[in-house]
């Protein structure tokens, strides 16, 4: 499971970007089933107890409303998602 773990994060990132830039709201629900290790992860752990099983649902929530064409809400959605690896990539290097 581990080393599919940073890979499947980039490949959701990256297919999220891809999603919104084509608007292509399938690609979006890949990206969720790509970043649940991720969120179970986060579950695991006392701080993102809740939150974990939380995050992965902005991804679904931005694949309805960039079907519903309403582009800067799924924008919004997905960048909580790219803020938390961040803040979580940035965390694990510099430790």
């Amino acid at each position: 499971m581990g080393i599919f773990f940073w890979p499947f994060i980039i490949a959701a990132i990256v297919l999220s970007v891809i999603a919104i830039a084509s608007k292509k709201a399938s690609l979006l629900v890949i990206a969720f089933i790509l970043f649940i290790p991720f969120s179970l992860y986060l579950a695991a752990t006392p701080l993102f107890e809740w939150w974990g099983m939380i995050f992965p649902m902005f991804y679904l929530a931005a694949a309805y409303y960039l079907r519903k064409n309403i582009r800067w809400l799924a924008i919004v959605l997905v960048s909580i998602n790219f803020i938390l690896v961040g803040w979580i990539g940035f965390t694990v290097l510099f430790q």
